[in-house]
């Protein structure tokens, strides 16, 4: 459930830090695109063990960004020239659509217990496209807050990264 395997590890921390200088613009928005998608996928395991009420809401936020990740893979597949300001348009318009206001109200609304583990998977999800914005010279998006949820941990957010077998400095976990 948790294994997330097939995330080009060694490509990801080649590239994180290099876009512009010299490494393939394309492949690195591949390979942060993949470590996104791997978080949504671990929180869409998580669905089916909350609390039916939490389930549904927190189902609604990994729809849209099994969605949005659609869209952010069509965006970059559709940058041909490779040009790093598209790739950057294509992770802040993922970026805008998975903390927005409104899906945040949403997640406000869960219960305490539920919303200490949902905001480690909003935390790892803004982090790991803050590091594409980054790569491709935009600036953070800030992390939202998940009610009142403490902030996930610089523990729990290793412990996400080592299950997603990435670097978790490189993607500020």
């Amino acid at each position: 459930m948790k294994r997330i395997q097939g995330l080009f590890v060694a490509a990801v921390l080649a590239c994180a830090g290099l876009v512009g200088a010299g490494c393939n613009a394309t492949v690195s928005a591949q390979h942060f695109e993949s470590v996104i998608a791997g978080v949504i996928s671990i929180a869409q395991a998580e669905v089916p063990v909350l609390p039916p009420a939490d389930s549904a809401i927190l189902k609604q936020w990994t729809d849209l960004g099994v969605t949005l990740d659609a869209q952010l893979r069509g965006c970059i597949a559709g940058n041909t020239s490779g040009k790093a300001a598209t790739f950057l348009v294509c992770f802040n318009s993922f970026a805008a659509g998975i903390a927005s206001p409104a899906e945040m109200a949403q997640l406000r609304i869960l219960s305490k217990g539920s919303q200490s583990k949902v905001q480690l998977y909003v935390t790892a999800t803004v982090l790991g496209v803050n590091a594409a914005i980054v790569a491709f010279k935009g600036t953070a998006t800030p992390v939202p807050q998940v009610g009142t949820a403490t902030p996930a941990t610089s523990a729990e957010l290793h412990d996400l990264a080592r299950q997603l077998n990435v670097s978790a400095t490189a993607y500020g976990y």
